[in-house]
């Protein structure tokens, strides 16, 4: 039954951990191929979604606007808990190559990535092993 039930977990636990470490990757690879940045924010809208009877989850949608080697880009669809102001400066992360491929917070969603990539993992490998 011991086996059985290693070989379960092994079956769930391990390919999502493979999936944790891809997502990784893929942070680290973009954080290697671009560039820190400034944006300043153009709009800001409140979002609302009724997640059951009582709770509420409020997010902020932002629209960006941000110049490389002299060309300005216009971004939006970033969905923030911090309630931005019109006007205010936000830190970007954009690709060298594509500018038009930025992120807004990028060190925050990077770290608990890895901790939970991290975390997972471990209880993985424990828990098969």
């Amino acid at each position: 039954m011991e086996a059985q039930l290693k070989l379960l977990l092994a079956a769930i636990l391990v390919p999502f951990a493979g999936m944790l470490i891809l997502a990784l990757a893929y942070k680290l690879l973009f954080l290697c191929m671009s560039r820190r940045g400034t944006a300043i924010v153009t709009a800001t809208v409140l979002r609302e979604i009724q997640t059951s009877d009582e709770d509420v989850q409020r997010y902020h949608r932002l629209s960006i606007r941000f110049e490389v080697d002299g060309r300005s880009y216009d971004a939006d669809g970033f969905d923030e808990q911090v309630d931005y102001a019109v006007g205010s400066e936000v830190t970007i992360r954009y690709r060298r190559g594509n500018p038009q491929d930025v992120h807004i917070g990028y060190w925050s969603s990077l770290w608990m990535l890895a901790v939970a990539t991290a975390l997972f993992s471990s209880f993985a490998w424990f828990a098969v092993n």
